[in-house]
């Protein structure tokens, strides 16, 4: 049930994202971008077969969502978070196909950009296999005992996932868009970090045990030894 269940749930992510990119470009004749797609389920397939054989706990917590247990501020900067993700898929075929604002990456940067985004995905399934309490929703799970993840990418930076989306913003935008997509879609995404970031660690701070000597331990939120 759980391989079905995940199947299904790769499979609309993917479309999703096919329709982020291929509806705003209005034509369907984009190679890179089917490209891209196809590499985006492969990966994100095989990575959670793995998850469901070896950390099964860790893809059940990443599907549930409780919206009942979400803080309203929450809630409101999960959608400006996820927004702000659309919007880095969305922004790269505007550019492309009809406001040719500012030029598209070429060559070898262009497949540094393709690389970049598959680090990405590696990132965001890293940061779930090794955290089983790595739900969607900012809440402690006093029924799961929750505690304090400090090791694989946890023991470098404090929100692996983030980073992970970081990354897929930056790589999709350098494959696909254009400078400007690309600008545009990370002060959008930076924005809208900062306030998901700032109440999760809020949370965390005040009702997870052992949050505040693990923040002293690993400062860096996004990058390692940097942010």
């Amino acid at each position: 049930m759980l391989l079905l269940k995940t199947f299904i749930g790769i499979l609309f992510q993917t479309l999703l994202i096919g329709i982020f990119l291929y509806l705003p470009a209005f034509t369907l004749n984009w190679n890179e971008a089917f490209l891209l797609l196809c590499i985006h389920f492969s990966i994100a397939f095989i990575a959670s077969t793995y998850l469901i054989i070896f950390k099964p706990a860790s893809l059940e917590a990443r599907m549930n969502y409780n919206s009942e247990a979400q803080p309203q501020e929450d809630k409101l900067a999960t959608t400006l978070m996820f927004s702000a993700i659309i919007l880095g898929f969305c922004l790269a075929p505007i550019d492309i196909f009809h406001l040719n604002f500012s030029p598209s990456f070429e060559g070898i940067t262009k497949n540094i950009g393709l690389a970049i985004y598959v680090f990405g995905i590696l990132i965001a399934m890293a940061s779930m296999a090794a955290n089983e309490f790595a739900e969607t929703t900012v809440s402690i799970q006093e029924d799961r005992g929750q505690r304090v993840i400090d090791t694989g990418v946890y023991s470098l930076i404090r929100h692996p996932m983030y980073t992970g989306f970081i990354f897929l913003i930056i790589g999709v935008n350098i494959w696909l868009g254009t400078y400007l997509s690309l600008t545009l879609s990370l002060i959008f995404l930076a924005i809208a970090l900062r306030s998901r970031i700032s109440i999760e660690e809020k949370t965390l701070l005040n009702d997870l045990e052992g949050y505040e000597a693990y923040c002293k331990k690993v400062k860096a939120r996004l990058i390692p030894y940097l942010f």
